[in-house]
């Protein structure tokens, strides 16, 4: 025997050596054990009184059960030594309900202990303590009063206890759903030891909110709210796989929501899976009931991405070699994803993002709408037919709104389609189908191709745009506009990829020997080779229009698009450039799309500290007129002129300090 150790303890650890089944009456009963209990419950072994001391106390007389009662409380108030409370509190949870006021008294014991901060309990004995309340806090009672606890949590207090405070706050909130414990969360997030964790649970709360939303744009946002906390717990944590995929998980579901090709999806999913595995093989299966819970959450979004991804690559497709593999398996199940894969009770924010696309898709494509259709005549008892019947109805009801009168023959839906665009033109009918696979190879090389500077330019831009009339009420301004913006953006980037020897025709862009500079006609000219060769239909400085001559104007319908080339050798800021030129630019307006283009060549100051990035030479500007209720809108685009090589710069920047 161990010198010291209590002799009923010695016996417990003989006991669970030789493996037997014993009893408490091995012990010398509930009498012995009562006269030593707050000796025992400070030793390591306590954990191992607890299920026979429960099955006692269950079988016993009436007259004994009250002494039962008073052991466990003694035994576990004065347990200090953590490992020992993390085991006690599983232990008497698995036993539940206890006998008597043992929940009571459990809840009771393990609160006072997690507020304990007089250094006699470690950071880890009091979480687990808290861990014990919480589970013990399933009638509305115990929870006012954990909550007041929650509430009364000092930013002082021990950093390991605070962190495992956060999780179980967040765990609380995603169960009661009171707001103040998000205040509380808020709190803990601003002190550096704690902020990985509260900002997972802050994440965790948005995103709980935004699974609720049943407008897709609010239900976005909220998803991007989460993301933005899961990536700042990922960012302060070297391994929380948890905060990975929910932040891998949330990009791939609002990237599907605007629109992110199905390759680009497979591979974001493919890391949640990883993160996935990772969170498994981390955890293991153990730890509390609720954690178990949160691994089953996060296995589902798993699911999620998966599905979503393997559901964009097939929405790319003009029809499906298995149609009822992928309406069953990929498009019925997302399009009901909340409670088909996030086993949710009803329809929320994860629908609200997903549907959009899904019903404009199928909208668009003739043969996937074709056979969506017919599985749901060959499958009418099928437990999916509710969800195929909206999907069917929201379709017809889109198409019906995008043919009204009140749209152009040009909708949205159909000018997103290329097969579309391509069935209306008089290009013969056995020659469609060879054309839309040469423009689609064309098209997906263009697209994979663009940066991200590009990208960015173009969403500004577009966003900037939407909201006026002549673009999202006439398909042939919008048509106009689109062209312009991407091939002008194309061709900026080219200019500002160009060395001076490898176009003479682009030389103008470049500082001259003998300091003269260059006209606009250089821009106007080269600018229109490059439009010509990608854009149609377009006229090199046509006469009277607007009583004048304009630069180059493009056609679509009865609808034109100038666009105004200038150089400007003094202020060169878009401010100035707006005062100097945004009056010819919009008199060319007068009799079309209220929509223009004013491209620059910026000679102003010579570019000794190199080049302007690209997204920095793009601006949308309004122009009032007196009598006019819609505005007229330009873009105004700069071309850096007076350009030094890169050589060049590293030459006058070492001139500049000599």
């Amino acid at each position: 025997m161990v010198t010291g150790m209590h002799p009923i303890e010695a016996k417990i650890i003989e006991f669970v050596k030789s493996g037997r089944n014993w009893q408490i009456d091995d012990l010398g009963g509930i009498s012995k054990l009562a006269s030593v209990a707050r000796v025992l419950g400070k030793t390591p072994m306590m954990p191992e009184l607890l299920q026979p001391l429960v099955l006692a106390w269950t079988n016993a007389k009436i007259v004994d059960k009250k002494d039962y009662e008073e052991v466990l409380h003694n035994l576990l108030e004065v347990a200090t030594i953590d490992i020992t409370l993390l085991e006690a509190v599983d232990i008497l949870d698995q036993n539940r309900p206890l006998p008597g006021d043992g929940d009571e008294r459990c809840f009771m014991v393990f609160l006072q202990k997690a507020a304990d901060n007089d250094d006699s309990l470690s950071g880890l004995a009091r979480g687990a303590a808290l861990d014990g309340a919480f589970r013990w806090a399933d009638v509305r009672r115990r929870q006012f009063r954990l909550l007041d606890f929650f509430l009364g949590i000092a930013p002082d207090d021990d950093p390991e206890f605070l962190r495992r405070a956060a999780k179980i706050i967040g765990v609380a909130f995603s169960h009661w759903r009171d707001k103040e414990l998000v205040d509380v969360l808020h709190k803990l997030v601003e002190l550096e030891e704690v902020r990985s964790e509260a900002a997972f649970e802050l994440g965790m709360a948005a995103l709980a909110g935004a699974m609720d939303r049943a407008d897709d744009d609010v239900a976005a946002a909220g998803f991007r709210k989460a993301r933005d906390w899961f990536d700042e717990s990922d960012k302060l944590s070297e391994h929380r796989p948890e905060a990975s995929l929910y932040l891998d998980g949330l990009n791939l579901l609002l990237g599907f929501h605007s629109g992110t090709n199905g390759a680009s999806l497979e591979t974001a999913s493919d890391r949640v899976q990883q993160h996935a595995f990772e969170l498994h093989a981390w955890s293991g299966g153990s730890g509390p009931p609720w954690l178990g819970a949160r691994q089953t959450e996060a296995a589902c979004w798993s699911v999620l991405a998966s599905a979503v991804a393997g559901l964009a690559e097939s929405l790319e497709e003009p029809s499906w070699w298995e149609p009822a593999v992928i309406i069953e398996e990929r498009l019925l199940s997302v399009y009901s994803a909340g409670r088909a894969i996030l086993r949710r009770n009803q329809d929320g924010g994860v629908e609200a993002v997903v549907r959009p696309r899904i019903r404009k898709s199928i909208a668009t494509q003739t043969g996937q709408a074709h056979q969506v259709r017919t599985w749901l005549r060959q499958n009418a008892t099928h437990e999916w037919v509710v969800e195929a019947q909206d999907l069917i109805e929201k379709i017809d009801s889109f198409i019906e709104q995008s043919g009204g009168s009140n749209r152009p023959f040009e909708a949205v839906s159909e000018r997103t389609s290329l097969a579309a665009i391509i069935a209306r033109s008089a290009i013969p009918e056995e020659g469609r189908s060879l054309l839309l696979g040469v423009i689609s190879n064309a098209m997906s090389l263009q697209l994979d191709n663009l940066t991200g500077a590009e990208i960015e330019v173009i969403e500004r831009c577009c966003k900037e745009v939407q909201g006026h009339k002549d673009y999202s009420t006439d398909a042939n301004g919008a048509r106009l506009f689109d062209t312009v913006l991407l091939w002008l953006v194309r061709f900026v980037y080219s200019r500002l990829e160009l060395t001076k020897g490898d176009d003479e025709t682009g030389g103008y862009l470049f500082e001259r020997d003998d300091g003269s500079l260059p006209h606009e006609n250089d821009l106007q000219q080269d600018f229109f080779r490059w439009l010509t060769t990608n854009a149609a239909g377009s006229d090199l400085e046509p006469t009277n229009v607007a009583s004048g001559r304009a630069d180059i104007r493009l056609r679509s319908g009865a609808e034109r698009l100038v666009v105004e080339v200038k150089r400007e050798e003094k202020d060169s800021s878009f401010d100035a450039l707006f005062k100097s030129y945004s009056a010819q630019t919009t008199d060319y307006q007068n009799v079309s799309i209220r929509l223009g283009i004013l491209l620059v060549l910026d000679l102003a100051i010579p570019n000794r500290d190199g080049t302007p990035h690209l997204t920095s030479l793009f601006e949308m500007r309004k122009v009032y007129r007196i009598g006019e209720n819609e505005p007229r809108l330009i873009m105004i685009v700069k071309i850096p002129g007076r350009r030094r090589r890169p050589s060049d710069l590293t030459r006058l920047a070492k001139a500049g300090r000599s």
